[in-house]
């Protein structure tokens, strides 16, 4: 199931093509996707993405039992 959720996630998801300027807060430097709000950290030695960093999950107001 993972591996189609993959394939959808690829071919219809955001593909991340309009990331922020760097910024450094709190001691972290990142980049965000300006479309769907992916952090991504930012390495300034090498001047690249390092890897993308966990999102905390996005309250909801209503649950789904």
């Amino acid at each position: 199931m993972t591996r189609i959720i993959s394939a959808f996630d690829f071919l219809f998801g955001c593909h991340h093509g309009h990331l922020s300027r760097v910024f450094t807060l709190g001691g972290e430097t990142y980049r965000v996707c300006c479309d769907c709000g992916a952090k991504y950290s930012y390495s300034l030695q090498a001047m690249s993405i390092e890897r993308r960093l966990p999102q905390p999950p996005v309250p909801t107001r209503f649950r789904i039992a």
